[in-house]
């Protein structure tokens, strides 16, 4: 950082570290990006930290970005069914009732993808064309990768 690097890249910064020393990173990491113009490319799977420092998101399933766009987009208005399911996965602490929901099944075995869309086994709205790879589908400020955007 003495150089003052035009992109850092993090990669899982936070991880292991209790909840005052990931404050800590938080805050060097949006000083950074405020104080120096400095772009952060942000390696993660907490969506806490993300949705602190993040101005736009990449969401990866299997090793494939399946949905970006800015994170307000990417929070309030998910399209990609992983990126639904990912959401919806966040406890809600304003309401202590509520089960936290979880993406039933697993991941595919990346020594033999299987073809198309990853999410595939696991999404809740498959049909038999998601085996072939999904387009890119333009949305606000972005794209998604799924079938159910394309047009007919």
């Amino acid at each position: 950082l003495l150089l003052k690097p035009d992109i850092v890249i993090a990669d899982e910064p936070t991880t292991a570290l209790d909840v005052l020393v990931q404050a800590q990173i938080v805050n060097v990491l949006k000083r950074l990006k405020k104080e120096n113009g400095m772009t952060i490319i942000l390696i993660t799977h907490d969506l806490g930290i993300i949705s602190e420092i993040a101005d736009k998101i990449a969401v990866m399933y299997a090793g494939q970005i399946v949905e970006i766009g800015k994170a307000s987009e990417i929070y309030e208005n998910p399209k990609h069914p992983y990126t639904q399911a990912l959401i919806s996965a966040i406890p809600k602490l304003h309401d202590s009732n509520k089960q936290i929901e979880f993406i039933k099944g697993n991941p595919p075995d990346l020594t033999r993808p299987p073809p198309g869309c990853r999410f595939y086994e696991r999404c809740p709205h498959a049909m038999g064309i998601c085996k072939e790879d999904p387009p890119e589908i333009a949305t606000e400020t972005g794209f998604t990768r799924c079938w159910l955007y394309a047009k007919s």
